[in-house]
C-alpha cells in the first residue's frame, strides 16, 4: 500500500509541475509573439521573471527559495518603469499575484502545513490561467487596433511576421 502511494504522489507532483510549466509556456510563447507583432515587452519580462521565479521556489533550499522572493521586487520594478506610481490600476498587476504566492512557497509557516501547500498550489495554478488570460486579452486587445487602421492590410501585416 506504501508503494502505491508513494507512486500515485509522484504521479500528481508530475502531473503539477507539467501543469504550471505548460502555463508557463504558453505564457512566454504568447509573450514572444506579442513582442514580435509590436505589442509591450512587459508579458516577456514578466514571463521570463515568473519561469526562473517558479524554478527557484519549488526547491527546498534557502538560497533557492531567497531568489525566488527578488521575482516580485523585479516585477513590481517592471510595473513601476512602465506605468508608474498607479500600477496597481493596470490589467498588467495581475502578473504579482502569481509572484507574491511563490513567494508564499518560501515561508516556513506556509509551507510545512500540507492543507495550507494545497491551497497555494491551487491558487498558483489560478493565477497563472489568469495571467494568460489577460496575456491574450491583450494580443486581441493589438489585433484589433491593427484591424482599426482600414489600410487594407491585415494585423498580421504590421508586425514582423
Amino acid at each position: 500500500m506504501a508503494k502505491t502511494t508513494e507512486l500515485t504522489h509522484r504521479l500528481y507532483t508530475l502531473m503539477y509541475f507539467l501543469i504550471i510549466f505548460l502555463i508557463l509556456a504558453y505564457c512566454v510563447l504568447n509573450a514572444i509573439y506579442t513582442v514580435i507583432i509590436g505589442g509591450t515587452t512587459f508579458y516577456l519580462f514578466a514571463s521570463f521573471i515568473l519561469t526562473l521565479q517558479c524554478i527557484f521556489a519549488l526547491r527546498t533550499s534557502l538560497d533557492s527559495r531567497i531568489y525566488a522572493s527578488l521575482g516580485v521586487v523585479l516585477l513590481i520594478i517592471g510595473l513601476l518603469y512602465t506605468h508608474g506610481l498607479d500600477f496597481l490600476n493596470h490589467l498588467k498587476a495581475i502578473v504579482l499575484v502569481p509572484a507574491l504566492i511563490l513567494t508564499a512557497f518560501g515561508l516556513d509557516n506556509l509551507y510545512r502545513k500540507p492543507n495550507r501547500l494545497a491551497c497555494l498550489k491551487i491558487g498558483l495554478v489560478i493565477s497563472l490561467l489568469l495571467v494568460a488570460y489577460s496575456q491574450y486579452y491583450d494580443l486581441v486587445e493589438l489585433q484589433n487596433y491593427y484591424d482599426s487602421l482600414h489600410n487594407g492590410e491585415t494585423w498580421q501585416q504590421f508586425g514582423a511576421l
